[in-house]
């Protein structure tokens, strides 16, 4: 027999618990490297725990939610109070529900603005960034103005309105705010994998990774569908309202994800080998991936550092490099040279050295 409750912790703690994979795959390479992503999630974590509280909270008080103006009479007096408190809940589970979701469009636009930066396409991220801002206070908006005075959203009798109860325009004005905003952040990264210089493998699996945020479109096509079609039906819209929450986590926690892969030897194959995206006797280094002048060089010899030659006319700068970790290397899909190397023309040398000192290790397992 389904069991909502069973529903919505079981699809929180699964969800908790793939945020905090991902929160040690960016803490293991140094709690320097954290950025505002790393801080959204975070910010997601405590969200997502208070929307589950409350929509837990309105399936075991009730609201007003389902009523009609001749069933809202029928309600005892002494059962108000209790369905009051619930539409408390489920206004404030509305509230947690918009935070939530532009949240985890904030954890994407950091990480893409770490992607974009230096490239043109910077400027298409912010873009989509305030894009993001402007339809998350439209929906917020809409939220606290479809009813007025608010304290009708929680008035059980005389029945309030079909605007303060069920709301059907938040299911969709701010779906439709929503799937816009994600078709917006998935046109940032496809166009960039799609023309980098890196094996046809990792292209597709890459613009697969990049690409599952169609799964959050169609979940939250399917959440206002049911939604307004079972208006009546309470529990239809908590839980299509968890489940969308449980798809974006995923959807948003796999690009910092998939390095923590690498460490496995099958994994590692298909993305050449090391996790700085080296492969002995090859190109090696972050450029690789999006080399789009083909100015940029990589060297191996035997010695035990890291340096970078950038010479471009009679301009020679020498600078150190370090040695990229696997939890490093979803920030670096994108040559972070690009753009110095923009500032003196495509006609620019830019030469990596990259020392390596040679040793034999152990055969690795596969697990």
């Amino acid at each position: 027999m389904y069991d909502l409750t069973t529903e919505l912790f079981a699809e929180w703690a699964i969800g908790l618990v793939i945020i905090a994979i991902r929160l040690y795959t960016r803490c293991s390479t140094g709690i320097q490297n954290l950025y505002w992503d790393d801080l959204f999630l975070a910010f997601v974590v405590v969200i997502w725990t208070m929307h589950t509280i409350f929509l837990y909270l309105v399936e075991v008080f009730g609201s007003n939610i389902g009523l009609n103006e001749e069933t809202a009479m029928l309600v005892p007096d002494s059962e108000i109070p209790r369905r009051r408190k619930g539409a408390i809940f489920a206004f404030v589970a509305w509230l947690c529900y918009i935070f939530l979701v532009w949240a985890f469009k904030g954890v994407l636009m950091f990480l893409y603005n770490r992607l974009t930066m230096g490239l043109w396409q910077q400027k298409l991220t912010r873009r989509v960034g305030i894009l993001c801002v402007a339809t998350f206070f439209a929906s917020f908006l809409l939220h606290m103005l479809s009813c007025l005075p608010t304290h009708q959203s929680w008035q059980v009798k005389p029945y309030p309105g079909d605007n303060c109860t069920l709301r059907p325009l938040n299911y969709i004005v701010i779906e439709v705010l929503n799937i816009a905003t994600d078709v917006g952040i998935m046109c940032i990264p496809i166009p960039l994998i799609a023309t980098s210089k890196v094996p046809l493998t990792q292209k597709i699996i890459l613009c697969v990774l990049f690409s599952t945020g169609l799964f959050v479109i169609v979940t939250s096509i399917l959440r206002a569908y049911y939604s307004v079609r079972n208006i009546y039906d309470l529990d239809v819209a908590l839980a299509w309202a968890s489940r969308e929450a449980f798809v974006s986590v995923i959807v948003v926690c796999a690009p910092g994800i998939k390095p923590l892969f690498r460490k496995f030897s099958w994994f590692s194959k298909i993305f050449g080998g090391h996790s700085d995206g080296s492969t002995p006797g090859r190109r090696t280094g972050r450029s690789s991936m999006f080399d789009q002048n083909g100015t940029f060089a990589t060297i191996s010899v035997a010695e035990g550092k890291n340096e970078q030659l950038e010479m471009a006319g009679r301009w020679i700068k020498k600078t150190k490099t370090k040695r990229l970790s696997s939890g490093d290397s979803q920030e670096h899909i994108i040559d972070s040279d690009a753009g110095e190397r923009r500032k003196h023309g495509d006609e620019n040398i830019v030469v990596t050295t990259e020392y390596k000192v040679g040793f034999e290790a152990a055969p690795s397992t596969s697990n």
